[in-house]
Parts: C-alpha cells; structure tokens; sequence
C-alpha cells in the first residue's frame, strides 16, 4: 500500500499530466477539493473550485497554447507536495491584461500544495513573471 506522501503527489502528478500539460480542465474535478485555494501571487488568489477553474482556463488555456509544466523535483512530507519546476508555452491569448505576443516563453516556478482526503486543498505558487513579460516584450523600455 502506498505511502499517504506517495498519494499525495499521484494527485498532485494527476492534476499535472492531465490538467496541465494533457490540457484538460475536467481533472479538476478530481483532483481539487469545493473549498481549495489557490494563491499565485502576481497572478492572483482564488477561492473555490468555480473561481479556479476560470482562472485556469484563461491563463492555462486560453492565454498560452501548448502549455507544458516540466517537473524538476518532487518534495513530499506529511500533507504538502512541493514542485521545482519549468513551464513553458506560446502567447496565443490576452495575459495579465496585454493582447496576445504569438511569443514563445519559458519560465521557472515553485509550487506548494496542500492535501486532505486525497484532495488538493491549497496551492501556493511563485513563477518568474519578470522572465515571462521580458520574453513576451511586455516591459516598457527606458527612454
């Protein structure tokens, strides 16, 4: 029988393989609890299933295409499951309130996540938003 640390990051892989990188919302569903929270920082905070799953679909979906999350390490104790971890997509869709690049980036990021009952329940993330927007051309230049 596997660990409870072992569970924990097969839902966390689960949300990643499927969600992420297969593209496919719906896993949400099972990998999510009702009253999850999700925290990125400069990308905002949400509370509750429908709130993520909107914020989701514009910046996983709709803001980037072919959107793939390479896992770099894994870290798992009691209820939390950290990730190292490497993203990377094109700028096909409005991101962060700027038109769409057609630009390709790639970005760095860590990501903590919470369990309960087999459930992630909380999810903490830092991404280098700075290397996103100076890839995409998004920064203003000096005069």
């Amino acid at each position: 029988m596997p660990s409870n640390e072992q569970h924990n990051i097969a839902v966390v892989q689960c949300f990643i393989d499927q969600a992420v990188n297969g593209h496919d919302p719906s896993v949400i569903d099972e990998t999510w609890s009702d009253d999850l929270i999700w925290q990125g920082g400069s990308l905002g905070t949400y509370a509750g299933k429908p709130a993520f799953k909107e914020a989701f679909a514009a910046n996983a979906t709709s803001a980037w295409s072919n959107m793939n999350l390479e896992i770099h390490e894994i870290i798992a104790t009691g209820d939390k499951v950290v990730l190292r971890f490497t993203n990377s997509g094109t700028n096909t869709g409005p991101f962060m309130g700027n038109p769409p690049t057609g630009k390709h980036a790639k970005w760095l990021g860590i990501g903590i996540y919470t369990l309960r009952d087999g459930h992630i329940t909380q999810g903490w993330f830092v991404e280098d938003i700075l290397s996103i927007l100076t890839q995409l051309n998004l920064l203003p230049t000096p005069d």
